[in-house]
């Protein structure tokens, strides 16, 4: 059992007129904004600060990890209403300050008991959180789940908020901060976003206090040996790694890292826990592993049409090139113009498609290049076009991107081969690619 003592010096909260964070007292009451002196009142944490709390140890028991399996692998998504105010299932670039003001109207119903408006205003403050300029802004992303803690109305929407406040206590080295959320939240609970919450939030402690035993006990020895909510998985694969490393077994830890979905994943997690140096050792044997499959993987899909084309170009060359020759070798018909230039016609499809076998091949490497040394960077697809190229039925498509480059946003596009339904649904989504330093516009799709 772990407990606390030290009560927080001030409490965050988003100022209801013009959604800056403000600080007010720890125990709540009457607060007044800095700025435009909206007044509010900040909700009684007073018993809550008063009970000292203990960490419960996870509880294990086979039946209820079966009953928490059960509701795994189903992603957190958007409701329709509020991807009908967002656009989707993202924020588009430059409307967080919509995003807010949505957020805001939200939590004013949610205050009123409104369950729908609570779920939305839960999922919005995750959303808001995995923006690179929300995350750049601590107290902004942590006045936000103190209020949304405050306005929510299910347990579970409340666990969320003080999960994440415990995680970023964590990220800053506060151990008295994060034990403080943590002893606020429900162990061992039966809904698995609640339970998950608890147990990767207990592992962030876990390894300030650099106890890698107890990360293995909450998350389990492997990637499902213990049901962790899919918006959690890749956080809890880098500390399940980490602390197979803080034991001394770098290849497992190494090997543990596999289970992310990219290599980039580590560098976000990594981003959260800035205090932590998480995977020092293993997640560069893990990095430049992805870095070259990925590269083999850019080149070979950046090639393979180019290969398609130029083997079937210099195969028609070739048999052209046969029906001419072998004639004229048993016939000695040589002195027929027609075979001369049938063999011509031949060769020359024969040198083409060795061209173009060969660009290929050189495209497939500049690929992998690219996809090593090229700048990553966020972009969103805002058009598509057919290029009116198809291979095995499948129409290829130039998809036209508006690119977060390093000096603003740029114009930028790539081929792909896709079916139709699939590009319906790309239009508007985030992507990630490489471009290539010296020439922004040259880019490939991160994959």
């Amino acid at each position: 059992m772990m407990t606390y003592r030290d009560a927080p010096a001030a409490r965050l909260y988003v100022c209801p007129g013009c959604s800056a964070p403000e600080q007010g007292p720890p125990h709540g009451g009457p607060v007044a904004c800095s700025r435009c002196r909206t007044a509010f009142t900040l909700p009684d944490r007073s018993a809550m600060l008063a009970n000292p709390g203990q960490l419960a140890p996870p509880d294990n028991n086979p039946e209820r990890l079966a009953q928490l399996r059960l509701q795994d692998g189903r992603p957190r998504m958007a409701t329709p209403t509020l991807q009908a105010v967002l656009g989707g299932n993202s924020i588009q670039p430059g409307r967080e300050q919509e995003a807010l003001a949505i957020w805001q109207s939200l939590r004013a119903r949610a205050q009123a008991q409104d369950v729908t408006a609570s779920e939305d205003m839960a999922t919005l403050v995750l959303i808001l959180s995995q923006l690179p300029s929300i995350a750049q802004q601590p107290a902004l992303l942590a006045a936000l789940s103190e209020s949304t803690y405050d306005a929510g109305v299910l347990p579970r929407h409340k666990q969320e908020q003080l999960g994440r406040l415990a995680r970023m206590a964590v990220g800053a080295g506060d151990r008295p901060g994060a034990l403080r959320y943590l002893s606020w939240l429900v162990p061992n609970g039966p809904d698995i976003d609640v339970d998950s919450e608890f147990r990767v939030s207990c592992a962030a402690l876990a390894t300030l206090d650099r106890d890698p035993r107890r990360v293995l006990l909450l998350l389990g020895p492997q990637k499902d040996a213990v049901p962790i909510v899919d918006s959690m998985d890749a956080m809890a694969s880098v500390l399940r790694a980490n602390a197979y490393e803080a034991m001394g077994n770098l290849p497992l830890a190494s090997q543990i890292l596999r289970e992310l979905p990219e290599a980039r994943v580590l560098g976000l997690v990594r981003g959260r826990f800035p205090s932590l140096s998480l995977c020092a050792q293993s997640g560069g044997v893990y990095e430049a592993a992805a870095n070259q499959q990925s590269a083999q993987k850019a080149a070979a899909g950046a090639g393979a049409i180019g290969c398609i084309f130029g083997v079937a170009l210099g195969f028609a060359g070739l048999i052209t090139l046969l029906a001419g020759t072998v004639p004229a070798l048993v016939t000695g018909g040589f002195g027929d113009p027609a075979v001369f230039i049938t063999m011509g016609i031949g060769a020359a499809l024969l040198i083409a498609g060795v061209a173009v076998v060969v660009g290929a091949r050189r495209k497939g490497k500049h690929a992998a290049w690219l996809r090593t040394n090229g700048l990553s960077l966020t972009a969103r697809i805002v058009n598509a076009q057919m290029t009116g190229t198809r291979i095995n039925d499948l129409p290829m498509y130039r998809f036209m991107l508006q690119v977060a480059g390093p000096h603003g946003p740029y114009e930028a596009s790539f081929n792909k081969l896709a079916p139709e339904h699939q590009v319906a649904a790309a239009m508007g989504q985030e992507v990630r690619v490489r471009a290539n330093p010296g020439k922004l516009q040259e880019v490939i799709l991160e994959e």
